[in-house]
């Protein structure tokens, strides 16, 4: 979301395989991480800035984990 509207979403298989739940959404979530990153650069090139944070929701106990812990 950029300014209240929706700049992406997709939804795909993803390419590797994962032996757990919580390395799957890791993984999920460092992609989503590098999408943002890089409509962010896009964006700044235009000379556009969001107003607010980009938010990242993660419902996995375990993944929040190992993220804060990385």
């Amino acid at each position: 979301m950029f300014e209240g509207g929706a700049v992406s979403w997709g939804s795909k298989k993803q390419t590797s395989v994962a032996l757990s739940t919580v390395k799957a959404e890791f993984i999920a979530a460092s992609m989503a991480v590098k999408e943002t990153l890089w409509y962010q650069g896009l964006f700044q090139s235009l000379d556009m800035y969001a107003s607010q944070e980009t938010p990242l929701l993660i419902d996995n106990q375990g993944a929040l984990d190992l993220i804060k812990s990385s």
